[in-house]
């Protein structure tokens, strides 16, 4: 009789790496990436590994309050339980506690980390993907116009050819120049894609928007420029801007999805396994956006490798994924646990 495999154990430790500038967005500040590490073990020896990276302005928890719930009420949960009834043991997951999405995707990451060794295979293959590599954009911080400018020609000069710049923390007028001289200093083979962080007005949005097209600048995609809750102004924009519209605060998770596709609120959607705990609701997200012919993009906090790498894989595995804001891993100083998941050179991750 075989004996069943179970949880024997799930510890959890903090990863803290700096980065070599601070990232400013609309909505906050950081300095380094803090990850929330956890490590699962079976009762066969096999030890998984997953990482989180929570931030209080989007996913309403910290560093501290994640770690305390994976602790106090996902590890007892989890404890003991047959790894082999894997369907069940995600729907524990995933219902152990409202939100705390990144606490959740740490934990989940690490249960596929830990499938896809006792199958002896890669995440990539277990998610239905073949190996291969994903080309991230990078994402400009908000700071001095000369700057960003700068920053953007250094990035372009590594292998960049996509540039994300944050917007939203100043004046409208400023960010509609700035884009503009940003544009023509990095060239036209330099494809833009710009993220308020819900900082604008849907009208400062298509003025900005119909003044850049007149200028015909290569943007690939305004992302989540109005307050994630008005899917009104997020609908009508998607409906009057000449460039494409991303969802990506107004969707952390499956149900925020179906009222976004219902609206018609965005031409894609972002999806962050920080949002939606894991891959698990990714999957379901990304399929729903498949069937009604929207296209989506994976992106990232300033996330650790382990949760990048994951996240990568699931773009391989997904075609439905054109886009990737994959980037932190080469905002910090070498990640001590890189080696283990992935190599990334220019402007390209490849997962092991």
């Amino acid at each position: 009789m075989t004996e069943t495999l179970t949880i024997k154990d799930l510890q959890v430790d903090l990863k803290v790496i700096p980065l070599t500038t601070p990232f400013v967005t609309a909505l906050h500040r950081v300095d380094s990436i803090n990850a929330v590490r956890v490590r699962v073990a079976l009762s066969n020896g096999i030890v998984g590994t997953g990482t989180c990276t929570p931030n209080e302005k989007v996913t309403g928890d910290t560093i501290n309050s994640a770690a305390a719930v994976i602790k106090e009420v996902i590890r007892p949960l989890l404890l003991g339980q047959d790894f082999g009834d894997w369907r069940r043991l995600l729907q524990l997951l995933q219902a152990s506690i409202v939100h705390n999405g990144p606490a959740k995707a740490a934990v989940e990451l690490a249960l596929y980390d830990a499938k896809r060794q006792l199958l002896g295979i890669s995440l990539t293959e277990l998610l239905g993907g073949k190996g291969g590599s994903v080309h991230t954009d990078y994402t400009i911080s908000i700071g001095d116009p000369d700057q960003m400018i700068a920053e953007g020609q250094k990035r372009v000069e590594a292998g960049f050819k996509s540039l994300k710049l944050k917007l939203g923390h100043g004046h409208v007028d400023r960010d509609i120049k700035l884009v503009e001289d940003f544009a023509y200093a990095v060239g036209p083979m330099i494809h833009l894609r710009l993220d308020m962080n819900q900082a604008w007005s849907a009208r400062d949005t298509l003025e900005a928007a119909n003044y850049w097209k007149k200028h015909k600048l290569a943007i690939d995609f305004i992302e989540q420029p109005v307050p994630a809750g008005d899917l009104d102004a997020m609908a009508w924009l998607t409906k009057t801007s000449p460039y494409p519209i991303m969802a990506d605060e107004a969707v952390e998770s499956y149900l925020d999805a179906q009222k976004v596709v219902e609206k018609r609120a965005a031409d894609y959607i972002n999806i962050k396994l920080m949002k939606t705990g894991g891959l698990s609701e990714a999957q379901k997200i990304n399929d729903l956006a498949e069937s009604r012919g929207i296209k989506t993009m994976v992106g990232c906090m300033i996330e650790s490798i382990e949760s990048i790498s994951a996240a990568c894989s699931f773009v391989l595995a997904n075609p439905n994924v054109v886009f990737a804001d994959l980037d932190s891993v080469f905002m910090a100083d070498q990640d001590p646990d890189m080696a283990n998941f992935a190599v990334a050179a220019g402007d390209t991750i490849t997962v092991k």
